[in-house]
Order: C-alpha cells, then structure tokens, then sequence
C-alpha cells in the first residue's frame, strides 16, 4: 500500500516570498515560453479544421505529431510549475511504495520519446542486472526522470545520445543521464539546481527555459533520503547523477513524516 508522506513547511528550499521584480520576471518568462507552443497548437487546429479534407494523410499525421510534442511539452512546464509552488508551500506529498526504478523509467520514456525523436536523439539504457527495489513515489520519480532527460536532450547536439545508467551502489541505487552536450561551467555547477536559476549558455539560443526542472529534481530526490549531483565528462558533455536508497537501506530523514 502507498504511504503518503509530505514535507514539513519548515523544510522548504524555496524563498519564503520572492521580489515583486522576480515574480514579474518568472511570470514574463512563463508567458514567454507558453506563447509559441500555443500559437503553433491553435495554427494548426484551425488548419486542420478547416481544410481537412484537402490534406493528404502524412500531411494530417505529421501535423497531429507535432501537436501531442507541443502539448506534451506544455504538460511537463505545468507539471513542474505545480510541483514547484508544492515544495515552496511545504505540501510536497510522496506516496510511497516499493517499486522497480527500471519500471519508473520506461514510463518515462514513453513520455519523451516523441521530443526526443523530434531532434532525431536516442535514449541509450543501461541497466544492471537483479537490481533492488527502492521505496518512492512512482509519479515524482518519473517527473525527475523526465526533467534530467529533456535537460539532456535541450543541451545535446541533434542526432546524438543520451546515456541513462541505472547501478547498485551498495545499499543505493544510482541513475545517471548524460548528454553530449557544451558541458558544466564550475561556477554554473554550483547553482544548477537553484530554483529559477538559467544559465548564461542558454541566453538567446531558444533554450531558455523557466529555470524550475533541475531545482525540482533535487527536492524530489532529497525527499526520498536520495542525492543529486552533476559532472562533467571527459569526452565532452555533462553527467546528472542521483541516488536512492534501496528497501531496508537508510530510514528516512527526521524531517518526513507520515500524514493521513
């Protein structure tokens, strides 16, 4: 049976109350990044719509294609615009269950499959063998899963991988995304996972972004008693990293407590 278990208000990584000028920038922001999804999405509606029976078939499903990607995409930037105002408020709620990180990650895939295909990337899935089970929330899992995978895939080149690594690391279980992209800046390593925070590479490249998935990422997995941190690779690119304790591993923190 899943056991809800939420953060007390008092462990809340967000500001208690941002700027006046602040929340004026996240709400420009967010304004911004909802326009063009929704101007493409109401385009081709209206297309569709209205010359429907002079379309040819490929031409109906390339644009019905098109617009699940955008609305998937839309769904992800209000699924962490929620979580985020979640964890700000205290009232993040895990239901957690015993469960296979694998399965949490091929629900994943199904999510981003179509982003990722939209610029011709792959996911590339190693996975150890006889892996534990970890005690989480399936549904938060998979929004960090998600949000470290579209990080990958915006800072990745077109037609190139992503690598995802699920190991046992004693008594945890390690997941690493890795992408083949400009890499991690040591000073922007230190504030990637601030809530808002967009670094200077993606100004003015169409990646911006609001700035809220990796800070979303790291409550969430601290939530579970987990870790998250980030690394460059040798051969160029970035590695996010978090871990999880497996069932019977470390009990969670003082601050989880069992709600009703």
């Amino acid at each position: 049976m899943a056991v809800p278990v939420a953060i007390a208000p008092e462990t809340a990584v967000y500001p208690s109350s941002p700027a006046p000028h602040h929340e004026l920038t996240v709400l420009a922001t967010v304004a911004h990044e909802l326009r063009g999804p929704l101007t493409a999405i109401a385009s081709s509606s209206e297309l569709l719509a209205e010359d429907f029976l002079q379309l040819d078939p490929q031409q109906v499903k390339n644009m019905l294609g098109a617009m699940h990607r955008r609305t998937l995409w839309l769904q992800g930037l209000v699924e962490n615009l929620l979580c985020a105002a979640t964890i700000r408020e205290g009232r993040l709620q895990l239901y957690r269950q015993s469960l296979s990180l694998v399965d949490v990650l091929v629900d994943a895939e199904a999510v981003v499959g179509p982003l990722l295909e939209q610029r011709g990337q792959r996911l590339r899935s190693r996975i150890a063998n006889h892996l534990p089970e970890v005690l989480a929330d399936s549904r938060r899992l998979g929004q960090v899963l998600i949000n470290l995978i579209l990080n990958a895939s915006k800072f990745g080149a077109p037609n190139t991988s992503i690598d995802v690594t699920v190991s046992a690391r004693g008594a945890t279980i390690r997941v690493t995304v890795a992408d083949r992209g400009p890499g991690i800046s040591t000073e922007q390593s230190h504030r990637l996972f601030e809530p808002y925070f967009r670094g200077a590479a993606t100004a003015g490249t169409g990646k911006d972004g609001v700035g809220l998935g990796l800070s979303i990422v790291k409550s969430i997995v601290e939530a579970h008693n987990g870790q998250v941190g980030v690394e460059n690779r040798q051969r160029g690119g970035a590695r996010f990293w978090f871990s999880l304790p497996t069932v019977g591993g470390p009990a969670p923190k003082a601050h989880l407590s069992i709600v009703s």
